[in-house]
């Protein structure tokens, strides 16, 4: 897991949707661990295969493309999750409330 992050990271349970391929309508259910206006640890996203591997994430109606940064090996106490960086900051998908908590967490 990174540890170097750019912003602080706001612990709340959001379910998203994960895109493999952003023209397909098949998707993977996850959950968030944590987000900040960049990034996000998920729980989930079993096809997600490898570092560097580029999803798009889906939150109600919007959606945006990331990559992956990291993957918890199995048997460690981040199995199952991932993170993932934004690389479209023109999109972010973590509005309103969310929102105002990251702010607010950052201060």
């Amino acid at each position: 897991m990174n540890d170097a992050r750019r912003e602080v990271r706001v612990a709340i349970a959001v379910p998203v949707k994960i895109f493999l391929d952003p023209n397909s309508v098949n998707f993977q259910h996850a959950c968030t661990y944590d987000v900040s206006m960049v990034g996000a640890r998920l729980q989930g996203g079993t096809g997600i295969q490898q570092v560097g591997q580029e999803v798009w994430i889906q939150r109600q109606n919007k959606r945006a493309k990331y990559r992956v940064n990291w993957i918890g090996k199995p048997g460690t106490p981040e199995a199952g999750q991932v993170g993932v960086d934004l690389l479209e900051p023109e999109n972010i998908i973590w509005e309103g409330e969310l929102k105002a908590k990251i702010i607010q967490g950052s201060k």
